[in-house]
This record gives C-alpha cells, structure tokens and sequence, in this order.
C-alpha cells in the first residue's frame, strides 16, 4: 500500500443520458458510471487566485490511473461529498512515462453544477 492511497478519494463519472419527457420532447438526465480513485487538491497558487478574480472557478489538480478512461469536459462526482466536477484539461496529455512508478496522469478540474 502507497502513502499515496492513503489520499483517494472515490469517485464516479457521471454520464450525460437524454431521454423523452413524455412531453414529445426530450430532458437531460445523469447516471453514475465508472468509479475511480482520485488524488486531487486545490490549487491555491498565485496563478489561481488571480484567475479565480477574474471570474474563473475554483481550480482543483488531480491525478488518477493512468489507463483510466477520463476526457476533457467529463463530469465526475466526489462519492463522500456529494459535489461535482468537470475535467478541464486533456488528462491524457500529461501521464507519467511507462518507466515510472507511479502509473497516473494529471489533470486540471473545477467545481460544476450539472445542467439539467
């Protein structure tokens, strides 16, 4: 067991369905998917705070495996809070070498309320 696992924080990928609403038309509903463990913080330095001023969410930095199946613009959800985020970077841009051996990528997240 890693010091590292001892920071995992379950979540889930919650999944964009839209189905009809009775109505003739259609509404746009979540579904939880894939769990995954998570290794995320906030990121509070001056670069942040400044873009937080200017209008920009709060900006979280994580990590997760490297061979999870996570895009830019997913939804996921931390499992004990209950809140949600949305992926703003490209996670598979920057994954850690085959050699290494910590098998994560990193990304950017910020909170995000899911549309309804």
């Amino acid at each position: 067991m890693s010091l590292l696992h001892d920071f995992a924080v379950l979540c889930v990928l919650m999944e964009k369905k839209r189905v009809p609403d009775g109505a003739g038309g259609y509404m746009t509903t979540w579904e939880e998917g894939l769990e995954f463990d998570n290794y995320q913080y906030l990121d509070t330095s001056m670069e942040a705070r400044r873009a937080q001023q200017e209008g920009v969410k709060s900006l979280y930095s994580a990590l997760v495996q490297r061979d999870f199946p996570l895009e830019y613009g997913d939804a996921f959800k931390d499992k004990n809070t209950g809140l949600t985020y949305r992926v703003t970077s490209n996670p598979d841009e920057k994954k850690a070498p085959k050699s290494s051996t910590f098998d994560l990528k990193y990304f950017t997240v910020e909170r995000f309320s899911l549309p309804q």
